[in-house]
């Protein structure tokens, strides 16, 4: 994982984004009441299908490929990857990992740490992408973070922000012609269908993902178990409910004890899909370079009595 030291330590400057704002409040009201009236069997199982895809994109690729580098594999898989992630909308790869490698360089700082709940649960699930620290989305200062990344043409493609919202339009669309086809076997175009797949897959998809990591900024550094000791304000904690929500993602006091490995679930009951996507790769040697927190590094930081119900109580 490749960081750079602190700058200056003055406040950053904010920016209410409007446009965001707008988007983002219209668009899940939107996913939420239309998912209550247009609802069908084909198009709750494409929510799952593209939950799954684009999830996997973030856990396995944004987060343990390019944030933490846990993993190697080829390139156009990579590419592949890359664009599994992108498809759940919340932002391009440099950016995304921009954000997470300063995460862990203040986790838990108020004011330093992007998405901290110590700066509120709304500033966690809402407030930090509408209300814009300069230090997190000017590009000319998010990118320092990201050295291994900026030289990539598609990546830089993905890290423009009106590109997003092509991407959101062309999904809403391509969600309604593909379930209007699929609602008549391919035989004609049912429009009650076209609109039950643009909540469950153009809409819900994007906002499931989005608060689904957001458990994991406050959920993760709220409440769960310690069973590992980490530095500074860090308060992660493990949490099973977040890790069956999204991919393994939940062990979160064990990744952040052990941030550039694979493997988040370190134990035999600790579910990680996302770790097991890797471990099929490596087995079919598409995933290389696999590293892991080896049992005398989990011994070392290991914390005696660790069950517990609050993460900051340790």
């Amino acid at each position: 994982m490749q960081v750079t030291p602190r700058a200056s330590e003055d406040p950053p400057k904010t920016r209410i984004d409007v446009t965001f704002t707008i988007m983002n409040v219209a668009s899940t009201v939107a996913a939420v009441v239309l998912c209550f009236w247009f609802h069908s069997v084909s198009a709750m199982i494409a929510f799952l299908v593209m939950y799954t895809i684009c999830g996997l994109g973030l856990t396995l690729g944004y987060h343990r490929l390019f944030a933490h580098r846990a993993f190697s594999v080829p390139n156009w898989l990579e590419r592949l990857i890359a664009v599994c992630g992108y498809l759940a909308v919340q932002r391009g790869p440099i950016f995304w990992v921009a954000t997470h490698r300063k995460h862990h360089l203040d986790t838990d700082v108020p004011g330093r740490d992007p998405h901290t709940p110590e700066d509120g649960l709304g500033h966690v699930h809402f407030g930090w992408v509408q209300r814009r620290r300069e230090d997190i989305w000017d590009p000319k200062i998010y990118r320092k973070f990201t050295p291994d990344l900026i030289d990539d043409p598609v990546y830089l493609w993905m890290d423009h922000e009106s590109h997003d919202y092509l991407t959101s339009i062309v999904l809403v669309f391509s969600s309604f012609v593909v379930g209007g086809l699929i609602g008549e076997g391919f035989r004609g175009f049912n429009f009650y269908n076209g609109i039950c797949f643009v909540a469950w897959v153009g809409l819900l998809n994007r906002v499931a993902l989005l608060q689904a990591f957001g458990l994991i900024n406050s959920v993760c550094h709220w409440v769960g178990s310690r069973p590992f000791k980490t530095t500074g304000a860090d308060r992660s904690a493990n949490n099973l409910l977040v890790a069956l929500i999204i991919f393994g993602e939940g062990w979160h006091n064990n990744h952040h004890a052990f941030p550039s490995a694979a493997r988040q679930g370190l134990r035999w009951y600790q579910p990680d899909v996302a770790w097991y996507v890797i471990w099929a790769l490596k087995r079919v040697r598409l995933a290389t370079n696999v590293r892991l927190a080896s049992p005398q590094a989990m011994a070392r930081k290991a914390v005696k009595g660790n069950l517990l119900s609050r993460a900051g109580h340790v």
